[in-house]
């Protein structure tokens, strides 16, 4: 009996070390993959960059831009055609963070192994980060309606929605000080400054982004088109829904956003929607809102259960995600004009009730199809060709 209760032991023991050896081969494979073949290039100067390269834009050391550790905050831009009347703005997507306690808790390796989520934000720019810019950001894809468009992408590490302004000492779980920097403001600030002084006069700019990112390309469009009067807007925040009683004191009081003053209007707690209303004031009367979603997007669902502090069951509370998502769709299709949306129940998972979380800049972009229409058909009749129109109007029409 001790005999077996060894030779359990032991199995035990070396299957714990095969699959720790396993993990380290891929996190080995995947820094090689990452990290050595998709390292962007850090050229001198703009213009002499090649097309279709991504390319890390370093700023002057009096910028005051900085991710939430404190490490190097940089753009990343992409040249597609020579000719710059095509400009795409991306925000990035990543997390968010609220308080101490999912301020201690960032997207690591070491923490999805221990705890097997992915939460709460990246407090830096991951280091694979050019290898994951698909889809949409993919400018050299012949399959890309978007294909030849110049391309800057601003990377998200600040956990605050590309609006914070706060550097707050927070302690964790182990009583352990460290400090939060909510620095996206300057970030995006920095940024945008970047992109005025290289790109003098586009004749169209989509701002888009996904995830937290879509709400930072929501706050910041009226920003970009001051900047550039006489260009056509379009403005697409893709998974960026979260309905909250707290973004107002989050915002204001944890993030130190100053949103009235800064951004000229309130918030409410349907946040992406009231960024909207506020758009189709500020933005120029030609401007084109556009919004997609999946049904049941299986991590927003989670983020905004967090937020709240609801702990109800998972399979319950998505669904009250999804029709809270599906009816301020409908709403706001009733009071804006130029206001278009996309749902589809793409990539459902039946065994989860899931569907994917962001669409635009992965593969997905080329493979969601809805009542017969491809996301990328959707977005490409809109931008290029100004043919507006809704997909999925029957999910939003059942939960009206």
């Amino acid at each position: 009996m001790a005999k077996k209760k060894i030779v359990k032991r032991i199995n035990k023991i070396l299957l714990t070390a095969i699959g720790g050896i396993i993990i380290i081969l891929g996190v080995l494979a995947g820094y090689v993959h990452f990290f050595i073949l998709e390292k962007p290039a850090e050229p001198d100067k703009w213009a002499a960059t090649e097309s279709y390269v991504w390319n890390k834009i370093k700023f002057d050391q009096d910028a005051q831009v900085i991710s939430a550790d404190s490490s190097e905050y940089y753009l990343l831009a992409n040249k597609g055609a020579t000719a710059e009347d095509k400009l795409i703005i991306y925000f990035s997507g990543g997390g968010v963070a609220w308080d101490a306690v999912t301020a201690a808790q960032p997207i690591s390796l070491s923490n999805v192994v221990k705890n097997g989520e992915i939460k709460y934000y990246f407090p830096n720019i991951p280091f694979f980060k050019v290898s994951t810019l698909g889809g949409l950001l993919k400018n050299n894809n012949p399959d890309n309606p978007f294909k030849d468009w110049n391309i800057v992408y601003i990377p998200y590490s600040t956990g605050d929605l590309h609006i914070g302004n706060a550097s707050k000492e927070y302690t964790d779980a182990k009583g352990k000080p460290f400090t939060m920097r909510y620095n996206g403001q300057a970030n995006t600030r920095a940024a945008l400054e970047w992109i005025a002084n290289h790109f003098a006069a586009p004749e169209k700019i989509l701002i888009a982004g996904e995830s937290a990112g879509g709400f930072g390309a929501a706050f910041w469009a009226p920003e970009i088109a001051k900047r550039y009067p006489d260009a056509r807007i379009y403005q697409y925040s893709d998974s960026s829904y979260l309905n909250a009683d707290r973004w107002p004191d989050i915002i204001d009081n944890e993030w130190k956003a100053n949103f009235a003053a800064t951004f000229g209007y309130e918030v409410q707690v349907d946040l992406i929607s009231s960024v909207f209303a506020a758009n189709r004031k500020l933005l120029p009367d030609n401007a084109v809102l556009l919004q997609s979603n999946t049904l049941y997007d299986e991590l927003l669902f989670d983020f905004e259960k967090d937020l709240n502090g609801d702990v109800s069951d998972d399979s319950e509370y998505v669904h009250r995600w999804s029709a809270r998502m599906l009816q301020s769709a409908g709403e706001l299709t009733e009071v804006l004009p130029g206001y278009y949306y996309y749902i589809t129940d793409y990539g459902l998972n039946e065994k989860t009730g899931r569907t994917p979380h962001t669409l635009s800049p992965l593969n997905h972009f080329y493979k969601a199809e809805q009542d017969g229409v491809k996301l990328m058909k959707w977005l490409d009749d809109a931008v290029n060709k100004d043919e507006y129109y809704s997909v999925g109007r029957h999910f939003v029409e059942k939960e009206g």
